[in-house]
């Protein structure tokens, strides 16, 4: 037997998904009847129910439910592989994930200067904290900050990460601390510590085991930073890529024990795509964003 025709899967997928003919009826802008129509010949061809009917609210069965992972995956590859396709061939633009803070503080205020690199390719910033799935979102490449161990991704190192503690001046200030004092563990136990994580693992790096009463907790790194700029506390900054705000007076780099970092961050895009000329302009041109951050920090 013949898989039944592959134009039902769009109304079979939208009913499945929202378990309602008449909102999968809207969504497709054709009528409820014409809908459940085409669910009944759907399953008059697969010789089986899709949808219990017994109750008020439509559920799948377990038929249903597994045809149902087959309509979603059909669909979804369809979409994707479109969206894939306009990128390559109609549209010319590079679509490129960022942490908020990257794009903050280095790609938005020099987005004009990409046009010089491709000035035939549009440069499209989407931002957030979380890592991106290459095969779901219409993401072209991401820059990730970690130690470049991604399986089955094309890994370009933009720079490497080193550890810094700062504060506002006006923390110092607060606290009757001095940036050109050295801060020994005891001290920093009673500060208030800004960090990512419970159990501040981001201070671990630097200072094993250190914790604090006065901890506060941020959803982000750009949160860890902003903070400290408002003198709530002292964050754990990377640098280079803090470099332009100690250098500007805007954060304050303190004194602690040195710690090497094995981390970086990197340019990531799909092994398939290594020979993408968008992604390669793209690289091309924030490398070198990347390197002049290396400004040494005031006082170093």
């Amino acid at each position: 037997m013949s898989p039944p025709p592959i134009q039902w899967l769009p109304v079979f997928e939208a009913c499945s998904r929202l378990l309602s003919f008449k909102l999968a009826a809207q969504e497709l802008c054709v009528s409820p009847p014409a809908v459940s129509q085409q669910i009944k010949v759907l399953e008059e061809y697969l010789g089986m129910s899709l949808f219990d009917r017994s109750q008020r609210t439509l559920r799948l069965t377990q038929a249903g439910e597994y045809y149902a992972k087959v309509a979603q995956d059909v669909i979804g590859r369809h979409i994707s592989g479109y969206q894939e396709f306009e990128r390559t061939f109609q549209t010319q633009t590079v679509q490129v994930s960022t942490p908020i803070f990257i794009a903050q503080e280095l790609l938005i205020p020099n987005y004009m200067s990409f046009k010089h690199v491709a000035p035939d390719l549009e440069l499209r910033i989407v931002t957030g904290n979380d890592y991106v799935d290459f095969d779901i979102e219409p993401v072209d490449a991401a820059i990730r900050f970690g130690a470049g161990n991604w399986s089955g991704l094309t890994q370009r190192l933009l720079c490497e990460v080193g550890l810094q503690l700062v504060c506002s001046q006006q923390y110092l200030l607060d606290n009757k601390l001095s940036a050109k004092d050295f801060l020994p563990r005891e001290v920093l136990h009673e500060q208030v510590l800004l960090s990512l994580f419970e159990d501040l693992k981001d201070w671990h790096t630097l200072l094993p085991d250190l914790s604090s009463p006065k901890k506060i907790i941020c959803d982000s790194y750009l949160s860890a930073i902003t903070s400290a700029q408002e003198g709530l506390g002292i964050a754990v900054g990377l640098t280079p890529v803090i470099n332009r705000l100690v250098n500007t007076g805007r954060l304050v780099a303190l004194s602690v024990e040195p710690a090497t970092t094995d981390l970086a961050y990197w340019l990531v895009s799909p092994a398939s795509r290594d020979n993408d000329k968008r992604i390669q302009s793209f690289y091309s041109w924030v490398k070198p964003l990347f390197d002049g951050l290396t400004k040494p920090l005031n006082g170093s």
